[in-house]
């Protein structure tokens, strides 16, 4: 027991400054997904980001008439930040962010709404 505090105390501080000063991200982190709805391309009838998410974070929404699909749903609640999405979007609409910080009061707020033409 004694050898185990000694060696604790010669390790010396081993954790960061967080959050007063956030460290880098490594090379090729992956934080949240991002949309692009200026690129997104649901109004044409890909479905591609949502057919390939396993946690079915995404999922693209009909209008209220129900002629087809019209915006995409992201839930950061269920993403994993795997990156499938990103990979499988074939006009490059979705890209993984730095971002990594998602605390949120309410669910509601974990989730983005996108139309086309319509930039976050």
């Amino acid at each position: 027991m004694l050898s185990w505090i000694r060696k604790g105390l010669a390790t010396g501080i081993v954790t960061t400054r967080y959050p007063a000063r956030p460290e880098p991200m490594p090379p090729n982190f992956r934080g949240k997904p991002d949309l692009n709805g200026s690129r997104c391309a649901v109004a044409a009838g890909c479905d591609e980001c949502a057919r390939v998410c396993l946690p079915d974070a995404l999922h693209v929404e009909g209008d209220s008439n129900g002629h087809g699909p019209q915006r995409v749903v992201l839930d950061t609640a269920r993403c994993v930040m795997c990156g499938l999405c990103v990979a499988a979007c074939p006009t490059g609409a979705l890209t993984m962010s730095a971002e990594y910080e998602l605390a949120a009061r309410r669910r509601e707020d974990l989730q983005t709404v996108v139309s086309p033409e319509e930039q976050i």
